[in-house]
């Protein structure tokens, strides 16, 4: 059921379980980009598009959004997806105020909102601002977790802060998938299934706009990002 018109998200979703925070890994988990990519793109319009344009009909073609939030106390925390907000076949508007079934909100940390773009478009230009763009030119983007900039009260895992990234599932033309984060510290993960972890392709830093101002890429290190093949 999508969330009803107010001022904060309800949550979690039922569609996707929530995921307890892992071992060796403080950031935004494998299991919980697979699920929210899965339920989010199952949902009506979310992938519709004119077959002969490859644009959003407007009408049909339906953006969502999702709250990104953790829940719990500092020995046992989970990831967790607010139920979707509804938007246009061009744009939503998340809300960044969680009510969650299950905790207070003294026990509620919002990290950010995932949503997806109809007809498995490009990111728009606002999300390549902070994407190495040339990792996705093969690809489509499906599904992108942004970021909630300066998070006054981090959540805590065990004494250890939770370390925030963007993350950006993108689907070949044969429907298999890919996850990648990046993190404001610049560094670019990519999942690997052969290896059961996340696997840094490089360090990259964003770069200013220059007039007239359009999103830059960022600038990697050892220049084009290259992806796994496994």
């Amino acid at each position: 059921m999508l969330a009803p018109d107010a001022e904060m998200a309800r949550g979690p979703w039922s569609e996707v379980p929530s995921v307890v925070m892992p071992a060796g890994d403080a950031s935004i988990p494998i299991g919980l980009l697979r699920d929210v990519a899965e339920a989010m793109l199952k949902l009506p319009g979310a992938k519709t598009c004119d077959a002969g344009t490859r644009r959003p009909i407007v009408g049909l073609s339906t953006e969502y959004c999702s709250t990104v939030y953790v829940a719990g106390s500092r020995d046992s925390l989970s990831w967790r997806v607010a139920e979707p907000i509804r938007g246009s076949h061009e744009a939503c508007k998340p809300f960044f105020v969680v009510k969650d079934d299950d905790f207070p909100s003294s026990q509620v940390w919002v990290v950010g909102y995932v949503h997806n773009h109809p007809c498995a478009g490009a990111p728009s230009s606002q999300d390549l601002g902070v994407w190495p763009t040339d990792v996705l030119k093969p690809f489509v983007s499906m599904a992108e977790v942004r970021l909630i900039p300066g998070n006054p009260v981090p959540a805590l895992f065990k004494n250890s802060a939770i370390e925030m990234a963007s993350a950006l599932v993108a689907e070949r033309q044969d429907g298999t998938r890919l996850f990648l984060r990046y993190f404001p510290t610049g560094e670019v993960q990519q999942w690997s299934d052969v290896r059961a972890r996340w696997v840094t392709l490089g360090i990259c830093a964003p770069r200013s706009a220059r007039p007239p101002f359009r999103s830059v890429a960022p600038e990697c290190r050892t220049g084009g990002l290259r992806l796994l093949r496994d």
